[in-house]
């Protein structure tokens, strides 16, 4: 009775473990490279600051594409209340997501609509 106790417990222990390291390995829970006062700090000081157009709170010193929606990052002009400002960009477009509802939506969810 008690080695069957212990192996339950080991198992329990084996389960919630690989269930925490999966869960960390999930692209929406990868945390942001620069806290917003950091990105703030870097923006003032004329440094570059990338973000993405559909989470905005996320900020890295590095261009690359964001780990959530694999969106190419935008530079960031400005940071306001904590989310980012972009330089407008000649040919691209600039959409305000807020108060879609969007910003909290895991980027996973979402499917794009292909052309027929």
């Amino acid at each position: 009775m008690k080695k069957l106790l212990t192996i339950l417990l080991l198992s329990l222990a084996l389960l919630n473990g690989a269930a925490y390291a999966a869960d960390q390995t999930d692209p929406q829970h990868k945390p942001s490279p620069l806290t917003v006062e950091q990105a703030t700090q870097l923006v003032h000081e004329g440094k570059p600051v990338y973000s993405c157009g559909m989470k905005p709170t996320w900020f890295s010193d590095q261009p690359g594409q964001c780990p959530c929606c694999t969106m190419p990052l935008m530079k960031v002009k400005d940071v306001k209340d904590g989310k980012a400002v972009f330089e407008e960009n000649k040919g691209s477009m600039n959409m305000n997501m807020e108060g879609m509802g969007m910003e909290d939506m895991p980027m996973k969810d979402m499917k794009m609509m292909e052309k027929k």
